[in-house]
């Protein structure tokens, strides 16, 4: 009988995991289930990932309901207001494959102020959905409170990889509004298919969001940056943050901004298998940051949405910089056989944006990984003996796979960006892309894609009065390809993040010498770009006074934002719109209407607040 009844629990437990697995989340709590005879812990971790659900499987529907409120908590130990998507900070992990549709109810329940919120799903290409960006006064109004939003969207057959979606409303990314977004690649029919834990070789995989945190709320922290007394310097972190999880030596804390701290424990990364797939997504602010590992060593995989890097790459201890926006995917081992020594992650900040000095700072922080190997499969691969460990591998020198691009695209333009003080604004910091902002007005107004083209300048705001909001238009075409240099005037790089496309990286140069800036001109035919193997990505690190040349297709109609990913240079206008193809009339009548149902709900509120005071 008690045989029966540890069957039966463990049935109803494997049925009840597999049931929360299948909305894409797990909870936050870990179960272990124990008998005189045999332990077996099953280990219930909402970051850990189950490809196996989802890389047999044929593509269905996947519907989830999302309420997000704010709430008080301690990440790294000290008091803050944060985000939070059904009760959980980061919000819930969202698995999926290829070809899979995405139907994602977004409740809005802040109910203690009047603040509009949108879902940007950061790497997808969104085919034929451009109303679905997530991207407020681009694709749709803020979502008020009280209002729903239910975001509609198919995973592109030929898309999967590591993502994530993020608030693309204010600067709510930076007080935890995100979570992750994993794409799994199916297996085929064919004999020879693999699946990517056979062809990488690992037996696990976990997500890691890793990022940059602000113990003042994002709208002090932006306060602060654009009052001129800044002189245009990028405000700096307090802290770093691994799942949603830190640790803060409260004696840190600066005597003229006091915060409500408890000394918390370091976190450990709990790693399960002998060679684990951490898929990593820089969610910060404002920091890029080096993974170093002690006692372990790892391997790139891939970079941003599944853009493959050219194997072998090496094994090495060290791997950066990931900057805000990007991710890369790494098989990790430990290298100390015998475990005399626990393996360590160490996450180092890149100091390029902290002009300023923050003491309450660790740039340079530790986490323990917790190896649990009682899960090795039997198939799990050993690194040769004839296997190189490199001290460092810098993310730039990694080459795609080889392809066929055509030298000469259909279309180039050329992007100037710019961050400074601007005399017409006070003296703050305000940045332009080809002498345009992108800042939006009114979050509730009309979106560009309802509006008609000739008044879209009416809700922008520009860093000079004197100059028009515009938005180039290029043809599509399935064979059409564009390329875009983005020249940056600045003397510190930008992460830019390009929506709706994934692109080539044919070029990224910066002078060697005296970082002097050197624009690219598209006629200098003697600077060499890359067609051969060139990384495929959808957000890049633009070098101070430095350039990318980009390649993409022009085959995704619509709307599309490309900004810069550090949410302090985007808030102050650092972005442009580019028009792909035509706007259809049934997409633009949809979003007029669902925006007019938006505006309602939050008119109605406002007037019943008006009657009531």
């Amino acid at each position: 009988m008690w045989t029966s009844i540890c069957v039966m629990s463990m049935l109803f437990l494997a049925l009840y995991v597999t049931i929360v697995a299948d909305l894409g989340f797990v909870p936050r709590k870990s179960w272990a289930w124990q008998n005189s005879v045999n332990s077996l812990n099953i280990d219930i971790d909402p970051f850990a990932l189950h490809p196996e659900q989802h890389i047999f499987r044929r593509p269905r529907t996947i519907a989830l309901h999302w309420n997000i409120t704010r709430g008080p908590r301690r990440p790294d130990g000290v008091l803050k207001q944060v985000y939070l998507i059904n009760g959980q900070f980061p919000g819930p992990t969202v698995e999926a494959r290829s070809g899979d549709e995405l139907h994602i109810s977004v409740f809005n329940g802040i109910a203690d102020a009047d603040e509009g919120i949108a879902i940007h799903w950061h790497g997808m290409t969104l085919k034929g959905s451009n109303e679905m960006d997530g991207v407020v006064g681009i694709t749709q109004c803020a979502v008020g409170p009280g209002s729903t939003f239910a975001y509609k969207f198919n995973v592109d057959q030929e898309q999967h990889g590591t993502f994530w979606y993020h608030a693309h409303s204010a600067v709510q990314r930076a007080d935890g509004m995100y979570g992750g977004l994993v794409v799994h690649k199916p297996v085929g029919k064919g004999r020879n298919q693999q699946s990517d834990l056979s062809v990488h070789e690992y037996d696990s995989e976990k997500l890691l969001l890793v990022g940059d945190w602000y113990h003042m709320s994002a709208d002090k922290v932006l306060a602060e940056y654009r009052d001129f007394r800044s002189f245009s310097n990028e405000p700096v972190p307090d802290s770093l943050l691994i799942n949603g999880a830190g640790s803060y030596n409260c004696s840190n804390a600066r005597p003229g901004k006091p915060v409500d701290c408890v000394e918390t424990d370091v976190p450990m990364v709990r790693m399960t298998g002998k060679r684990v797939r951490l898929r990593i997504v820089n969610t910060g602010a404002s920091a890029g940051y080096s993974l170093q590992l002690d006692n372990a060593a790892m391997q790139l995989v891939t970079v941003d949405g599944g853009g493959p890097v050219l194997k072998p790459a090496p094994w090495t201890s060290t791997l950066g910089v990931l900057y805000p926006g990007e991710r890369m995917d790494v098989v990790i081992f430990p290298t100390d056989e015998q475990q005399q020594q626990s393996p360590v992650l160490k996450m180092a900040l890149d100091p390029e944006l902290m002009q300023l000095m923050n003491p309450a700072l660790t740039r340079m922080q530790e986490f323990p990984l917790n190896w649990t190997r009682s899960h090795i499969s039997s198939g799990s691969a050993e690194v040769g003996d004839g296997w190189e460990l490199v001290n460092v591998f810098n993310l730039e020198n990694a080459q795609g796979h080889p392809v066929a691009l055509d030298e000469a695209p259909a279309d180039t333009t050329v992007l100037y960006t710019s961050l400074g003080i601007n005399a017409f604004k006070k003296n703050e910091p305000w940045g332009e892309l080809n002498h345009t902002s992108w800042v939006w007005r009114d979050p509730y107004a009309k979106p560009l894609l309802a509006m008609d083209k000739n008044a879209w300048h009416s809700g922008t705001e520009q860093a000079n009065p004197l100059r028009t909001f515009k938005v180039p238009r290029f043809e599509a075409g399935e064979q059409r390809w564009m390329d875009l240099v983005v020249n940056n005037v600045d003397d510190r790089g930008h992460p830019f993040h390009f929506h709706g496309h994934e692109f080539y990286v044919l070029a990224s140069r910066q002078d060697d010498l005296d970082r002097a800036y050197n624009p690219y001109e598209y006629h200098d035919a003697e600077i060499p770009v890359n067609t051969n193997n060139p990384l495929r990505k959808d957000t890049v690190y633009i070098k101070p006074r430095g350039y990318v040349i980009l390649r993409f297709q022009l085959n995704n109609h619509g709307l599309w934002l490309i900004h810069c990913h550090v949410v302090w240079h985007q808030a102050v206008g650092m972005g442009a719109v580019l028009q792909v193809g035509n706007i259809e009339e049934a997409t633009a009548r949809n979003t007029a209407y669902s925006c007019r149902g938006l505006r309602d709900m939050v008119d109605g509120e406002v007037g019943q607040k008006t009657k009531t005071s």
